[in-house]
């Protein structure tokens, strides 16, 4: 949920255009976070193919196992799409067409609190396709604990991390100045707006560089925004609704 504004927002029939060209959106910046959830990507695909291989040689009529291991499958694969570290697979062009249509029409899975809650979910069906089936108990085990540790921990992270950027946020529009005010010439750096939280919260390490990298991401109207934030987005963030989410 991108704050502020009317319920469409800015993303309502905006096109999503390429610019930074490092191949990376959102939440993968830190590369600590985009190996974790690269590794739960992994699992969810794996487990859909081991378990989709397993019930084709021993065939049984299961159209609701069937229908469920290719949903399990499709997630797995976007999840793979999504969270690759490759560079090269990366820069694809289909790749990177599948990325942005996940930006625009599924933006949740672009921010902590999203990934966090669809790996949650993506945990609960793969312990229904390896432990409720008794294919794997133990693999059904491990993978449901790592999916779901990992979903814990990054929706902590965006609610974390969205409580301090709405702090900034009240004490802006508390002061009564205008976004013009924060931003003169149409758009500033992430060291700008460092200096814009700083200033406003009187706290210095309010957020780290990599937390800031998040909040740009999440600020920002496209996937790839080159750190910068525009006055449009800061208007946007500023003008009266819920809080970001990061």
């Amino acid at each position: 949920v991108q704050g502020g504004g009317m319920a469409g927002g800015p993303h309502a029939g905006m096109g999503i255009t390429g610019g930074a060209g490092d191949g990376n959106i959102a939440i993968e910046k830190l590369m600590k976070w985009h190996w974790a959830f690269f590794g739960g990507a992994c699992l969810v695909f794996a487990t859909a193919l081991g378990t989709m291989i397993h019930w084709l040689r021993n065939f049984t009529f299961a159209p609701a196992t069937f229908f469920f291991e290719m949903f399990l499958l499709m997630f797995g694969l976007m999840m793979l799409v999504l969270d690759t570290p490759v560079p090269h697979v990366q820069k694809h062009p289909h790749i990177q067409g599948v990325r942005f249509h996940i930006y625009k029409f599924a933006l949740f899975m672009t921010r902590f609190w999203g990934r966090g809650m669809w790996y949650l979910f993506l945990a609960t069906l793969v312990f229904g396709a390896l432990w409720d089936t008794d294919i794997n108990r133990f693999l059904g085990g491990f993978s449901t604990l790592y999916l779901t540790v990992l979903g814990i921990f990054a929706m902590a992270k965006g609610a974390l991390m969205s409580h301090k950027l709405n702090r900034v946020r009240d004490r802006i529009n508390d002061a009564g100045l205008a976004a013009e005010r924060y931003v003169p010439s149409g758009s500033i750096s992430m060291s700008q707006f460092k200096v814009v939280v700083e200033s406003t919260t009187n706290e210095q390490e309010l957020f780290n560089d990599d937390e800031l990298a998040y909040v740009i991401n999440a600020l920002s109207f496209s996937p790839y925004n080159e750190g910068q934030v525009t006055l449009d987005e800061i208007k946007y963030w500023l003008a009266p609704g819920p809080p970001l989410m990061v």
